[in-house]
């Protein structure tokens, strides 16, 4: 089985990636890495004329703090082993070419990647997973999205339990 799982999240977080990840980690005891890719010059901060580039690095600095600690929150709330890391692309490479990287690196035997969509960024450019998938020497798990994740639904059930509980407190 797996030793050390790596899933890559990204800006909009693929909640099944990384859910898909960390029911795979416990069902083989691997530890889990969160890779987050920082890019420094995202596509909507280059197509605006009107950028503030201090602004914008520390937007950026902040959300991928934010995802980082976000990620490596659920993997410690699942009692699993694992980490959440953010590295900046390095020039000349790929989100794609990144993650793959840094998953041989780390010496992942496999990597989660969240279900694509098509944004029209990038048209002619191959597509994310094609990229990890050649440059990597371990399997690499495509999550399906859902309609809703299972966190969305325990989040949910906890909330409408709570207003329950307030409800019931409220008419004694």
């Amino acid at each position: 089985m797996y030793k050390h799982i790596l899933v890559a999240v990204g800006t909009s977080l693929s909640q099944s990636a990384l859910s898909t990840a960390i029911a795979r980690a416990r069902e083989c005891d691997a530890r889990l890495t969160a890779l987050h890719v920082v890019d420094r010059t995202p596509w909507w901060a280059v197509v605006t004329g009107d950028c503030n580039v201090r602004d914008t690095a520390a937007l950026i600095d902040d959300h991928a703090r934010a995802l980082t600690r976000y990620s490596l929150r659920q993997i410690e709330s699942a009692g699993i082993d694992g980490a959440g890391v953010s590295v900046t692309l390095p020039p000349g490479l790929t989100v794609g070419e990144a993650i793959a990287k840094a998953a041989n690196e780390a010496g992942a035997d496999l990597i989660v990647l969240g279900g694509e969509t098509d944004s029209g960024w990038g048209r002619g450019r191959e597509r994310l997973r094609d990229v990890v998938c050649t440059q990597t020497r371990c399997d690499v798990l495509i999550a399906a999205h859902r309609a809703r994740d299972a966190h969305a639904d325990i989040e949910h059930e906890t909330r409408d339990a709570r207003a329950m509980e307030a409800a019931s407190a409220a008419r004694v």
